[in-house]
């Protein structure tokens, strides 16, 4: 872990979700300051008993939908002070959407998946922006999910969303106005979550290797869910002050062995973004 001595204010959308539960209970025994959402109720209502503060350290929570814009609004004006210092803003909220082939889809399905896992984040990024703009660091952080950098047949309303979600954070990077506010996108490899307990009761729709990758993973779980919260920390370090815009596999990538020349690499280059592969030129 990156040893750091500051007490951080962290927003965490998504209580309630897996990966959010877990970064929220790591942050939470460091003694950060924090701003916790979600909207599920019965989950969230465990997380306000299991969470008591401790000696300067705030806790707030909010239950909230999303996608409704007001509740979004009305969520960053009632904590407003809170978000104008935020550190770090991780957003862990998203849906599976429909698995089945392309043709079969129901477009109404469809648009809700785009809906929750792009278009809120448009709108809640560029809400929140008006608050943050003079921050004088804060890292957001999402997080991508499986065919984004590949191929995954039935996965098309996940899929694509993520990819545009990506490629939004690619964008963004460049064009807040403020350098001190970097974004990047965490490609977190499977955990044990609602989503794959779903994603598993679906298996007529998954091919052979998905099962099995998806089984040999969930052995893992708790790795990948430490991964998450180590490439979290090395992003906050002084190390990592400007690397965003990027992709990085918190499984995959060995953020752990990046020295400065690395580093500077990743920063002035294309490479950890969605790119065209050229392999020969004729």
């Amino acid at each position: 872990m990156v040893a750091r001595q500051k007490k951080l204010n962290i927003v965490i959308l998504g209580a309630g979700s897996a990966i959010g539960d877990y970064l929220i209970n790591r942050f939470y025994l460091e003694k950060h300051n924090l701003l916790l959402a979600g909207q599920n109720k019965s989950k969230f209502k465990l997380l306000k008993k299991k969470l008591i503060k401790q000696k300067y350290q705030i806790i707030n929570f909010d239950r909230f939908n999303i996608t409704n814009k007001n509740k979004v609004l009305n969520f960053i004006k009632k904590n407003k002070n809170f978000i104008k210092k935020a550190d770090l803003i991780i957003n862990t909220i998203g849906e599976q959407g429909e698995i089945n082939n392309f043709f079969n889809l129901n477009i109404g399905k469809f648009k809700k998946t785009l809906d929750i896992n792009f278009f809120s984040y448009v709108f809640l990024i560029k809400s929140l922006y008006k608050l943050i703009k003079a921050s004088k660091n804060s890292l957001i952080i999402v997080f991508s999910g499986g065919g984004v950098t590949d191929r995954r047949d039935n996965f098309s309303p996940y899929s694509i969303s993520k990819v545009a979600l990506v490629k939004l954070v690619e964008i963004l990077s460049y064009e807040f106005g403020n350098k001190n506010i970097r974004i990047n996108a965490i490609a977190p490899g499977i955990v044990k979550s609602r989503m794959t307990k779903n994603l598993l009761k679906s298996k007529k729709k998954l091919s052979k290797e998905e099962i099995k990758k998806i089984n040999k993973e969930l052995i893992n779980s708790q790795y990948s869910l430490n991964n998450i919260y180590l490439l979290i920390n090395f992003l906050l370090s002084k190390n990592a002050r400007n690397i965003s815009g990027k992709l990085i596999s918190s499984r995959w990538d060995k953020f752990q062995n990046w020295n400065k020349s690395k580093i500077n690499k990743i920063i002035y280059s294309d490479i950890f973004t969605i790119r065209r592969k050229i392999r020969f030129n004729e």
